[in-house]
């Protein structure tokens, strides 16, 4: 991989590490990290704790190839004097944005100011740098999730998205694409669906979204499930979404939309809950009809609407073009489950470079 340094927004986050981890593996290109800090010599700090985690000892001399700058998604201009951002400008030929709220509950206005006003300020960069004709590439990272509450196959297409949101982050979400898709650049959208551990050895920062109803189940707090026991609940392993990300830096300048799913190979909600069960040695849950178990409803929270999701996700783009195929889930569940006991949930982590994860071919 050649050309100026790579922009990275959201490194320290889940999908945003696993990218700068395999920029420095596997490419010798900088990154320029945008992290949200008091000043430029935090946000260093922050990436430096960060790579000892994410990077073996082999390959911390690569450490010098990442500059981190303070910078706020929710300030005008990043929180960055002007002198600051016509540097950043001026060098950088990539951007991938992977900052962003996650939250389902964040009300409307916090959810813009992050998700909406912060894509448009990076945008707003990434557009200063094609200016001064170092820019080639700019890649986002959305979620399959735009289309909302649409039943039936949904494409790649733009067409497929903003139906009815089951929250404020499906909404702003599909803002973001929209200012994004409005700016002119050379953009590609990437949108994974519901994103976990790495798919060899489970490693995971971020346990949250299904591993809360999977760490319930496993206490005994779930024993029945408020879902459609024929819904695909479509989940993707994060190394398929890096690599995918990876590929779209490193191949040919591609634009439109990807979806990075199971798609058609989803499991449902009962073979899910099968797995669990398994992996647990556990009685496999009671699916319920809607109304018919409130505190089950309660305990499920704001994913209560993912357990009935009616869609199924077209993946034709992104399997042709970039080749991001997610294994069955039956293959790595197994790989999830061990490294979040062996984890206690995330209260005792190992680094990312522990297992055999670091050592695949580019």
């Amino acid at each position: 991989m050649s050309g100026g340094p790579l922009l990275l927004t959201g490194a320290t986050g889940f999908v945003g590490m696993e990218v700068l981890a395999r920029v420095l593996e596997r490419t010798d290109r900088d990154v320029i990290a945008l992290v949200r800090a008091p000043d430029d010599a935090a946000a260093q700090g922050r990436v430096d704790d960060l790579l000892k985690t994410l990077v073996a000892p082999s390959m911390r001399p690569h450490r010098g190839r990442v500059r981190a700058l303070a910078a706020d998604l929710e300030a005008p201009g990043l929180g960055m004097s002007p002198a600051a951002r016509a540097r950043v400008a001026g060098s950088i030929s990539a951007v991938v944005h992977c900052a962003a709220s996650i939250s389902f509950t964040l009300p409307i206005e916090g959810a813009r100011r992050i998700n909406v006003d912060g894509t448009r300020e990076v945008v707003k960069l990434a557009l200063q740098a094609q200016s001064c004709g170092v820019l080639e590439r700019f890649v986002h990272v959305s979620t399959a999730y735009v289309a909302g509450d649409r039943i039936g196959l949904v494409s790649e297409h733009d067409g497929d998205v903003g139906q009815g949101f089951r929250n404020t982050y499906e909404r702003t979400k599909l803002e973001a694409e929209e200012v994004v898709r409005d700016s002119g650049l050379p953009a590609a959208i990437v949108r994974p669906s519901i994103i976990v551990g790495d798919s060899a050895t489970g490693w995971t920062q971020a346990f949250n979204v299904i591993y809360f109803p999977l760490q319930a189940f496993a206490r005994g707090l779930f024993p029945t499930v408020p879902a459609d026991p024929r819904a695909r609940v479509d989940i993707v392993p994060v190394d398929v979404v890096a690599d995918a990300l990876l590929k779209l830096l490193r191949g040919p300048v591609r634009g439109g939309a990807f979806h990075i799913v199971s798609g058609d190979r989803a499991p449902t909600n009962k073979q899910m809950a099968t797995m669990a069960a398994a992996a647990f040695d556990a009685e496999p849950p009671r699916f319920v009809r809607p109304g018919e178990d409130t505190r089950a409803e309660e305990r499920a929270g704001a994913l209560l609407p993912y357990f009935r999701v009616r869609c199924t996700f077209d993946a034709h783009r992104a399997r042709d073009l970039l080749g991001a195929t997610p294994p069955p889930l039956e293959e790595y569940f197994p790989s999830l489950m061990r490294y979040a006991r062996e984890s206690r949930w995330g209260k005792h982590p190992s680094p990312r470079w522990g297992g055999p994860v670091t050592q695949r071919a580019a």
